[in-house]
């Protein structure tokens, strides 16, 4: 049976997030078979580096940082609230050569910003700094602390009074009873519709250690255009005051404790072992399936199918596949035809639609680009599918396959549909990623899936 193609190497230049996301997801499955092989399911990708690993410290920092685990000084069931399934990364930084002030900085942030949540994609992340002074000649360590914080809390000032159409700046918050002294603030920057940005953010103070904290978060409609803030909501300035108000107790109680030589109130939760994602389960063909047998072969010809059941989230997965790369023509050449279809079954008609969202949006990041051999049509509303459903063509020539195809979601009810249909054709004895071979007419690829995801929503 037929392996699943590898992912073409990518160009060399930075795209958003979640269009890389995409880029990798489509790229990697468009060709893929679903069956089980013998081989047993593709093994997990390496787990994310802990904060420790990815820890960047200077080698005259490595002493005093192993001190100061910046990353464990908040709850971490707050942190998981805050920012869920984020990535943690650390860094310092080492002034204790200079000659003026000497201090070392440990940074910590965690980090998530493609939270899917219904038909939104949410952004959060926390910035901790956390600076510990060193005597200089007759200046004491607590001088220089003081100083920063005055500083950042004139600047907090400041900015309150100065706010305008594009920067708001809150009136500072002062507290009493977290650290020696702490404050906070709330801000907002607009310029036009293509930037929207606020976020709270603090400062403490306890003896020799000023800490510093940043809270963002937002969210903005999946399908919304990606240079556009017309659907962005960004974090309240109530919400974001409350958050940094916890949080810089969180780190009062921290560095307390750490000054004073005592274990840090908090613990990191353990880790939970990764477990290993289920094999599809491979089944006869399903009534849905079998009543497509007949133009199935049409379309794919000698061929009886196959078929798997796996879950995927929230959905259980009925996939079938009709596959045949040889095809004869005559003349030496051969022919590769591949249908595929997959029904996503979802306990309710809501989250059946937000998957069919999800899948558009992650389309609209490629739609009518071309990358690493692969170029993406746009994204075509379709309608008589179902309630909802949508279509994009794709060629593709890499080191995987070469064909054209043409790709079909369609929402019914609690079921969303995919629909795949591709092909080629190429001189004997050569694979399906043939250099020279003829790609299959772009009009029969739409025609072909769009006659199955028919045939497909009646079956249902």
């Amino acid at each position: 049976m037929p392996t699943q193609p590898s992912v073409p190497a990518r160009r060399g230049w930075v795209l958003p997030v979640v269009a890389v996301v995409a880029v990798l997801v489509v790229a990697g499955g468009t060709f893929a078979f679903m069956t089980v092989r013998q081989t047993g399911a593709p093994s997990k990708a390496s787990p994310t580096a802990t904060a420790a690993t990815a820890a960047k410290k200077s080698a005259s920092a490595a002493p005093v940082a192993a001190t100061a685990d910046v990353c464990s000084m908040l709850d971490p069931d707050e942190a998981e609230r805050l920012v869920p399934r984020a990535e943690i990364d650390s860094s310092t930084n080492d002034n204790r050569s200079d000659t003026l002030v000497s201090y070392v900085r440990w940074q910590c942030r965690w980090a998530n910003r493609n939270i899917s949540y219904k038909d939104v994609t949410r952004s959060r992340e926390i910035t901790v700094n956390v600076s510990k002074y060193e005597a200089l000649g007759t200046t004491t360590a607590a001088e220089p602390a003081k100083i920063q914080y005055k500083g950042e809390l004139s600047q907090y000032k400041y900015g309150a009074g100065h706010s305008d159409t594009e920067h708001y700046y809150s009136a500072v918050q002062e507290y009493q009873g977290i650290g020696d002294t702490a404050a906070a603030q709330y801000q907002w920057t607009r310029e036009g519709k293509q930037y929207w940005y606020s976020f709270g953010q603090g400062v403490g103070r306890v003896g020799d250690v000023v800490f510093q904290v940043k809270y963002e978060a937002s969210q903005k409609k999946k399908e919304a255009d990606l240079l556009s803030t017309e659907s962005t909501q960004s974090i309240t300035e109530e919400n974001a005051l409350r958050e940094v108000k916890g949080l810089l107790g969180q780190l009062a109680k921290s560095v307390t404790a750490w000054r004073a030589g005592q274990p840090l109130p908090y613990h990191a939760r353990p880790k939970p072992s990764p477990s290993p994602s289920p094999s599809p389960t491979r089944i006869p063909l399903p009534r849905a399936c079998v009543s497509l047998k007949t133009l199935a072969a049409t379309l794919v010809p000698d061929t009886e199918g196959a078929a798997v059941r796996s879950k995927e989230g929230q959905s259980n997965v009925t996939q079938c596949q009709w596959w045949n790369e040889k095809l004869p023509l005559g003349g030496g050449k051969v022919r590769w035809r591949n249908l595929r279809i997959a029904v996503h079954t979802f306990w309710d008609a809501e989250s059946a639609r937000y998957y069919l969202i999800d899948q558009r949006s992650k389309t609209k990041f490629t739609a009518s680009s071309e990358i690493g051999g692969i170029r993406w049509g746009k994204v075509e509303k379709l309608t008589g599918f179902g309630q909802d459903a949508f279509g994009q063509a794709i060629r593709q020539r890499t080191d995987t396959a070469q064909g054209n195809r043409y790709e079909i979601y369609a929402l019914d009810g609690k079921n969303v549909i995919w629909v795949l249909f591709s092909g080629s054709d190429r001189p004997e004895n050569t694979p399906i990623n043939a250099p020279d071979s003829v790609l299959m007419d772009p009009k029969e690829a739409v025609t072909g899936a769009k006659s199955v995801a028919k045939a497909l929503l009646d079956a249902l």
